[in-house]
């Protein structure tokens, strides 16, 4: 009777060399998926804050054309109680307005410059349309380009005005004739002068949003 003996092979220890890799790719792909995460927030969030920032230039628009508007109407217009002469010869901070120009210093930016001497004077507008979804507040300050308050162009109060043309000159180097087209003969052209305006608007929204504007008139 043959004895049949069987040989087991023996089993090979499992060093766990796979489940490591296992490993390694998951927290590789778990990586990814948080950085493809936040730059997708990041993304978001940019592109919140331009529209917000969009939203507050918008809004500064209807500042300047609201400060334009009161000017129109304050021009030419007298004087009342302290404020003698014209109307615009006098400060009226309830009105946003200042006769005579403040400037930053040279160190000093807009934004510091308006915290520390043109908040205190500014004029604040109700939320209008544009900016009634996203609660921005328009401010705007309205100063006369002129050294002091009182008539504006006399000696004593030299203000920036536009050029005016006077007999064989032109303003600011164009060509100022008129009526005799390329090299022909023509009159100088000659306009009153206009005293300049500068209006400063000041916006500001949600997420500390802030958009500053500038614009000079002449009326």
């Amino acid at each position: 009777m043959l004895n049949r003996h069987h040989h087991r092979r023996p089993l090979r220890h499992q060093n766990g060399v796979v489940l490591i890799l296992a490993l390694i790719a998951l927290v590789a792909l778990t990586l990814a998926a948080i950085a493809m995460t936040r730059s997708v927030a990041t993304s978001n969030a940019i592109a919140g804050n331009l529209a917000f920032q969009q939203a507050a230039t918008h809004s500064a628009d209807v500042g300047i054309e609201t400060a334009v508007a009161w000017l129109e109407d304050a021009a030419g217009t007298a004087g009342t109680g302290a404020c003698s002469g014209a109307k615009l010869g006098c400060d009226l901070p309830n009105n946003g307005y200042l006769a005579s120009r403040l400037d930053p210093a040279t160190s000093q930016t807009w934004e510091v410059f308006w915290k520390t001497s043109l908040a205190s004077k500014a004029r604040t507008l109700e939320t209008d349309s544009v900016s009634a979804s996203t609660g921005n507040t328009i401010s705007y300050v309205i100063q006369r380009m002129c050294a002091t308050t009182g008539d504006a162009n006399t000696d004593l109060n030299p203000c920036a005005t536009s050029p005016t043309a006077s007999s064989g000159s032109c303003p600011g180097g164009t060509t100022c004739t008129g009526g005799g087209g390329r090299g022909g003969t023509g009159s100088n052209v000659n306009a009153a002068k206009q005293t300049y305006y500068r209006i400063t608007v000041l916006v500001t929204g949600p997420r500390n949003t802030q958009s500053l504007v500038q614009a000079m008139v002449a009326l």
